[in-house]
Order: structure tokens, then sequence, then C-alpha cells
């Protein structure tokens, strides 16, 4: 999954002198630096509460900072709020089951789930507002050993997420796919109107989220969506163990979806950046009736043709229709050190986030799925798909454990090199990456 073109807004709560909530004992001088990183969307809502929070404790200035995610920045800027232990509230991508390696791989934590560990982070379980959100989604994104270290707040489906043009699809007479021939079939009409099917951004590799997609729902089939975290680690300890490997037959089964499809991509994917891909693809609206981009871009696509007839779904992996369900990845998590100064305000401002007026704001401006289950994203016309779809979601498969060392490709097939982008034929990856797990494995 592509991250989406974030800007780090840190809550940097510096309150000197105050060790309560009440806005009463605030200073006259008290200045709010807040910390998060997010798609414009999120930056316009979290200027929107800033300013709600200043005027429900008076003498508090809430500062704002930014940074892109590009080249390091936000890691940079996050890891010397830490280290300052200046930050009270601070915006982490969720571990979620992934996080958090077997004592058998002898593999370090990293990311949010390194600070967990290493026990710098709050445990938020028994804050009333959590009593807002899924106890089960946030446990499975942020929880570890019976505690709960975060908010995850936002969450996007990534993996074999479409973006579509209704009126193009209509123009043709296509319904929404909801099987995988029926998708392959959808696009063969396409292709023989002389429109290309698919866009996609080859040059960061958004060809990947076709493959994911197709691997989850064949591993999930016949499964219940709660099952997401035993799938993923039944099949790490199965790659560990050397009980499973790249070349198995599913594995065969998905790339030879992932090619059909792939025979439908814009020719020139290879040399498209994703920072313009959305653009392109909304303000041309007599081609490319697809796009393969996470759900979170939504408010770049309708910014960059407001009269777009918008559609989302999720490629249909298999030929079961109840087997296609919604994928969806766990993204902003707010978080709240132990080294916080001013932890009260800290929890009152993430009460404040979650208050279910808050909270729906929140999801129209970042076209995010709800963690709230009274609530749904219903702001955005687009959302109605995945909306009616959220029932059956699954949390996103996590890829094997890797050995310390271990190439790339060990972690999964190099798709980004399958034709007809790159040059290798499907048995060709799939056993480079067999090898390559094998031999950092030692076997």
């Amino acid at each position: 999954m592509r991250t989406p073109l974030p800007v780090a807004v840190a809550i940097v709560l510096t309150l000197a002198g105050c060790t309560t909530g009440n806005s009463s004992s605030a200073p006259a001088t008290t200045t709010l630096t807040v910390a998060q990183w997010t798609n414009p969307g999120a930056i316009e809502f979290t200027k929107r509460l800033n300013a709600k929070f200043e005027k429900a404790h008076p003498g508090v200035t809430v500062k704002l900072q930014s940074t892109a995610t590009a080249n390091g920045a936000w890691a940079q800027l996050s890891n010397s709020l830490l280290q300052a232990k200046s930050v009270d509230v601070l915006a982490r991508f969720a571990p979620t089951q992934g996080g958090f390696p077997p004592e058998y791989t002898r593999i370090q934590p990293a990311g949010a789930a390194a600070l967990i560990t290493a026990g710098q982070l709050t445990d938020l379980k028994d804050q009333p507002f959590m009593k807002n959100y899924d106890a089960a989604t946030q446990a499975a994104a942020v929880g570890h050993e019976g505690g709960v270290y975060g908010v995850m707040a936002a969450s996007y489906a990534a993996a074999g997420a479409i973006w579509y043009k209704k009126d193009l699809l209509a123009q043709y007479g296509i319904a929404v796919p909801t099987t995988f021939q029926e998708f392959l079939d959808a696009c063969e009409k396409l292709k023989k109107a002389g429109k290309t099917p698919i866009f996609l951004s080859g040059k960061v590799g958004m060809q990947g989220g076709i493959w994911q997609g197709i691997e989850n729902q064949l591993l999930m089939k016949g499964r219940e969506p709660a099952e997401s975290v035993r799938v993923s680690a039944d099949r790490a300890k199965a790659f560990w163990d050397g009980t499973q490997k790249w070349t198995d037959p599913i594995y065969k089964e998905v790339g030879a979806r992932y090619a059909k499809v792939m025979q439908y991509v814009v020719p020139t994917a290879s040399g498209i950046d994703q920072q313009t891909a959305p653009g392109v693809w909304a303000v041309k609206t007599d081609d490319y009736p697809f796009l393969v981009d996470g759900s979170w871009d939504g408010l770049t696509i309708q910014q960059a043709n407001p009269k777009l007839n918008l559609g989302f779904f999720t490629l249909p992996g298999t030929d079961d229709p109840a087997a296609n369900r919604v994928a969806f990845k766990p993204d902003l998590t707010w978080v709240v050190p132990v080294s916080a100064p001013h932890k009260e305000l800290a929890m009152q401002w993430l009460a404040m986030f979650s208050e279910p007026e808050n909270y729906q704001e929140w999801l129209r401006l970042t076209g995010s799925l709800s963690a709230q289950p009274a609530l749904r994203n219903t702001g955005l016309p687009w959302m109605d798909w995945l909306n009616q779809h959220s029932e059956g979601s699954f949390t996103q498969l996590t890829p094997p454990w890797t050995p310390a060392g271990a190439p790339p490709d060990a972690a999964g097939p190099d798709f980004y090199k399958l034709a007809p982008i790159g040059s290798d034929s499907l048995e060709t990856i799939l056993s480079r990456s067999a090898s390559a797990y094998a031999k950092s494995a030692g076997r």
C-alpha cells in the first residue's frame, strides 16, 4: 500500500507549568504544540479541532507544525519530539498484528511496536473515550498483551482498491463487478471499445495492490473476518518452518490471476508517478475507467475534478462473490508517550477528537473507514459501496517474517518486475523469492 501523501501535523503539547486538564488552571501563555502526518483533509480537520480545543481551554494556544513523510522527514521530526520528551499526542502508523515478532524469530520490533514493547506509550484501554470505538479493531491495530496503546483513528481499503468512473461504466452498460471473471469481462469489453481499462502508477509499484488484493481474498476464502490475524500468524510460522513457500500452488494461482488483470493496464504505467496519478486519471473523463489506488485519495481525486461521478469498490479476486470482501489496513493512530508532560490535557484532546460529531467530520474529510461502530462515513457519495460492504471486512494480511539481512524479495514475490511492466516471468519471480527466503533462513 502506498502511504498517502502525508503531512506531519504535530500536536506537541508543551504546556509549561500546567499539571491538570482544567482550563482554569492553565497559565495565560500556554502553548499547545500539536504532532500528526496525514492527507490534506486530515490537516484541515486538525486545524478545526485545535480551534475548538483552544476555545474550550482559554489561555491555551495550539501551534501546528507540518512536514512530509518523504525522505524520512516525518521520522526525523517524530523521533526528535520523543527524544525531547515534549510531545503529548503523536500520530503513528498502527503496528497491527504484524508489528510484534514472535520470540522464535529473534527479530526486534520496529516503529510503534518498538515503543510499546519498550514501555514508552501509555495504555489507553480504560480511557472513557475508548468506549466509542470497536474494541476488537483497536486491539488488533494497536493492542499488545492486554493493553491498547493508541486510538486507531483511520483505516483504508488498500489491497485491491479500485476507483471507477460511474458515467463511463454506465455508457457501456457495465455494473460494478462482483466476481473475478466479471471484472475481466468488463475490462475486455472496455478494451474492445477502444478504452484503456486500468490506470495506475507503476513507478512506485501501485500494481502491488492488484496482487495483494487477490492474495488476501484467496487466502481468506471460507474464513471469518476475525480469523485474519490468525491466518497471518499461521502463514508466517509455516514460512519460517519451511512448510510453506512462495512456489506453492496458492501463489501460482495469485500470480496467474494477477497476470490476467495486468494485460489491461495502461502501457505507460512504469513512468507514471503516484503524486500526479489521481489527478491525471480524474481529468481524463473519456478513458481509464478504473484506477488502482487506496481509498485515502478520494479528496485528491475530487479536488482534481469536482464534477467527476466517482465510485469505489474492491477488486473481486475470486469467482465467489461472498469471498470478495474488503481488506482494510489500519493507518493513522494517536498515541500518548509515557514521557508526555501533560497527559491529562492529552486525554482531553483525544476525548474531543472522539466525540461522535467531531469524529464524523474526520471521516468526511479523510475518507477513512469508521472505527466507531455507531458511525458510518456518510458525507462522501463514493463511500456508499464501502459502507455496504464493511460488515464482512477483515484486516489486511501481513507478509511472513523474514530473517535479519534477508533480501527484499524474500518477503514476497517481486511482482514489480513481472511482465508487462517488468520483464520477468511468473515462474522466475516465484522461484527467486522462494530461494531468497530459504537461503536467508539457512535452508
